[in-house]
Parts: C-alpha cells; structure tokens; sequence
C-alpha cells in the first residue's frame, strides 16, 4: 500500500480470489419474467418502431465516423509525409509489429506503406517465426522485393531453427541480397550453422556498417574459428562479438569505431573467455578506434610479446577516447592501460573486483592519460586499508572532472571517501581531485544524502580558484537516502537525478 492511500486501496484484500458471480440465463419461456401471452398490437408496432429506429442510428453513427475519418486531418498528410511517420516509427526498437498494424488500417495507408521501400527493410527471424519457417520465407520474399534497392536491417537468430535445411533455405533467399546489408546481427547454436551464413554470405560487406556475432558459448571453443565476412568492409564502424573469437572478424575494416568483446550475455557463468593480446592489439591498432569494451574476457600471452621486451614500445591508440572494463581481472587491465599509448581517453570504466592495482601503475603516470576526465568503478571495496592506495591514486589525477561508484562489494562505501572529499588543503595538504564537478553513486547501500551534501557545501565554501563546486549528481538505486537532504541537494547543486 502506498503511503499516501486513496479510495481504490478499500476492498482490494490480495489474499482473496474475486470471482465472477455466475450470470444467470435469461429464459425467456420463465413466466417471472415474460408475460407468456401474446403482444397487443399495438405494443407489437411499437416494438418494431423501436427495431427500426435502432437500426438507423446504427447507420447514422456509422456514417458520422466515416465522415469524421474523411476529414481526419492525418487523412490530409502528403503521402510523402504519412511515409515518413511510418519509417520512423517502424525504426523505433521493439516496434516490429507496427508496419501489419499500418496495412491493416486502410487501404490509403496500405497503399502508402506499399510505396515506401524503407518499411520493408526490416528482416528479423526470432522466437515469433522460428517454429514457422514457411511463413517467415513468405514475408522474407515479400519483404525484399518490397523494399527494392534499399539497405537492409537483417537479424537471424538460428537458436530457433530446428532444421539444417530451414537455415540452408533461409540465407539462400537472402544471398542474392545481402550486398546491401548495412545491418547484419547472427546468432547461432554451433559452428555448423555458423559455417551456413558464412557460405552464404560472400556478398556481405561493401554497405556493411553494424555486425553482432554470436555463438553459444558451450560451442564457442569445441571448433576451429573461421572469418564470417569474406570481403573487406569499408564503411563498417560498430561490431560486437559475443563469446565469438577475432577470427570470425578477419577481413579490413578500415573506419571501425566501435569494438565490443563480451561473454554469452545469457550464459551465467564466472569463465571467461581468452583473447590473443597480440592479435587484439594488431586489430585495433589499424582502425581509428574511439569506444573498447571488453567483458568477461582475459587476455592470453605467448613468449614473443612486445610487452615481455626490456623497454616495450606502446601500442599506439590515437583516437580511443571510453574504454570499458566490466568483469576483467585486475592483471588484464593493467596490461591493457601500460601497453598502449591513449592521449584521447576520456573515460575509462572498470570493474576488476577488489583488486585496484591498476590504477596505482596509471596514477604513477598521468602524463600518459592527458585526456582522461571520468572515472567509473565497479565492485570495489574501500574498507580497511584498501582506501589508502586508491585516495592516494587520486592525488596523481587531479584532472578528474566526474567520479562514478557503483555497487561496492561488500554493499557500502563507507564514509570516509566523502570525509576526505570535503576536506580542504589544512588537513590533506591539498584538495583531492580539485577540478571534481559530477559524482554520482548506484546501488550503494549506504547513501544518505548527508554524506554529499558535507563534499557540495565544503566545495561551494572554498575560497574562489581552489576548488570546483558539485554541479551534477545521480543517485540510483540508493534506497536509503534522506528526502530531506535531497532538497537541499537540489538546492545547492545544478543537476540532480535520482532514478
């Protein structure tokens, strides 16, 4: 029950079944309820008045609507218009549905939906089609030859076949096809059906611009990996590999942006998988690579890594400006950030458990992170003596602007972090992380409120120049904190959000 109830909390007991009282038949030869001799005339013409004039509002109301629909304004839209609103709305995730919706409406608009190649670009096969494989090669013929010359969106997920043939049936309808595939998503069981998209799949690339591949991960090392793709990429910017080897990805892709590496996301499971360091470092060093996001992956070394040399030379990642470590042991990271040369990183994301080593070596050398502005951190631990490294690892970063701590493994941060946060140059010799403006903290057990307002009063209090103030916060998922000291957050501070 919420705290402030009203009428509709009465009689509303969740622990008794309300069940709908049985409607008794109306019987119309009962004589407690219909007189059984006949109808006077004269009622009778009534009777048949009453029909009449029933039926003619039926009519009249009818034709109202008919009339109201003719001169509907969106009746009034420019086919070029309609058109558009129907290509953004069937752009929107989870709207899939919408584009039989659309055609089921009136013939005007199946019509204009029939004219817009755009619409019909569309291909998914999920669990809504897989048990029907004659259906969806039904609407996937009519699908591609509705939308005509245009980039397709194609999304195959084989877990849903139960047949080898329904696959072989599927790509080879989509073969001809998929030269303009600008979207491509796979997912498959084994490396058998795997090897099904690939044979068919030569014409995949030139307009190639977003790839997701994935395997299930029982079958992600039970077979030799082979490259997907067969022809160079060259407008290809956004590729994600789930529990899927680098080799499914051998080809040129000389604009890639964006790089994600991920465990099954719906394999739960602490293995993780092993990367190559000196295969991933040869990929990522060729493109210009802005966002790296790697989760629940190690990395593998053989004995002629650069990085086992006296004085190893940096990989060079000029552009690379997020990198995302979630659930990637402490060594991996530290491996990965005094391997490479990052002078655009903004934002680095981290979570490697309890171990923060790696940002002891970083701290140690700044210079080597000018950019770096943001730090998120994940399941850390700042009781006892794990606080000290980590305070004195922020010392050497001053140049951090946002500070994000989320679900620290033991539930809380303590608050000992915001003491010295708000304490000025009198007692830790210098403030810690001066240029600080954004802190925020999710799912932390014990977040008041009082804690930060103590960091955004001491910080608005300092003498002009020493100190930035707290213009931006976000709690989430802090179910402790004070609606009163929430107040006065948004009092003093910019932007607060608590979600």
């Amino acid at each position: 029950m919420s705290p402030f109830p009203s009428y509709e909390d009465l009689a509303s007991w969740d622990d008794i079944n309300i069940l709908s009282p049985d409607v008794e038949d109306d019987d119309p030869s009962d004589p407690r309820r219909h007189d059984p001799r006949d109808a006077p005339h004269e009622i009778a013409e009534l009777d048949k008045s009453i029909a009449d004039l029933e039926a003619r509002l039926v009519n009249l109301r009818l034709r109202r609507e008919r009339l109201q629909g003719d001169r509907a304004l969106i009746s009034r839209l420019p086919p070029e218009l309609l058109s558009r609103i129907f290509e953004l709305g069937v752009q929107v995730e989870d709207s899939l549905e919408l584009l039989p919706t659309i055609n089921l409406v009136s013939r005007h608009w199946r019509s204009v939906a029939l004219a817009c190649p755009v619409l019909w670009t569309y291909i998914v096969l999920d669990s809504d089609w897989g048990w029907r494989v004659p259906a969806f090669l039904q609407k996937l013929n009519a699908y591609l030859l509705r939308s005509q010359a245009s980039k397709l969106f194609v999304d195959i997920d084989f877990r849903y076949i139960e047949s080898f043939v329904d696959a072989q049936t599927i790509m080879s309808e989509l073969k001809p096809h998929l030269s303009r595939c600008y979207c491509f998503n796979l997912s498959a069981p084994n490396w058998t059906l795997m090897r099904v998209a690939q044979e068919h799949a030569l014409e995949l690339g030139p307009n190639l611009e977003d790839l997701y591949l994935r395997i299930d991960a029982a079958e992600s090392e039970s077979g030799d990996p082979f490259s997907v793709l067969s022809q160079p990429c060259p407008r290809l910017t956004h590729v994600m590999l789930e529990h899927t080897p680098l080799e499914c990805v051998n080809v040129a892709m000389p604009v890639l942006r964006q790089l994600s590496l991920l465990r099954d996301q719906h394999c739960h499971s602490s293995s993780r998988i092993a990367y190559p360091f000196k295969e991933l470092m040869s990929l990522i060093t060729v493109v210009p690579l802005k966002g790296f996001n790697l989760r629940s992956a190690v990395f593998n070394l053989d004995s002629t890594e650069d990085v086992f040399r006296a004085d190893p030379v940096p990989y060079e990642l000029p552009e690379l400006k997020t990198l995302s470590f979630d659930t990637v042991d402490s060594s991996s990271v530290a491996l990965f950030l005094e391997s490479t040369s990052l002078p655009t990183l903004s934002m680095l994301s981290v979570n490697s458990g309890e171990d923060l080593h790696w940002l002891s070596h970083i701290s140690f050398s700044p210079q080597r992170f000018p950019s770096l502005r943001l730090l998120d951190l994940r399941n850390f631990n700042f009781g006892g003596a794990g606080l000290a490294p980590f305070v004195r690892a922020l010392h050497h970063l001053p140049q951090l602007t946002g500070l994000g701590l989320t679900s620290p493994s033991t539930g809380m941060v303590g608050s000992r972090l915001f003491e010295m946060l708000s304490t000025g140059p009198d007692t830790m010799g210098e403030w810690l992380l001066p240029k600080l403006e954004a802190l925020c903290v999710q799912n932390c057990a014990d977040i008041s409120g009082h804690e930060l307002l103590r960091v955004v009063g001491s910080r608005r209090g300092a003498a002009a120049g020493q100190v930035a103030n707290i213009a931006y916060l976000k709690l989430s998922q802090c179910y402790l904190l004070d609606p009163e000291a929430l107040e006065r957050l948004k009092d003093l501070v910019d932007t607060v959000r608590t979600l």
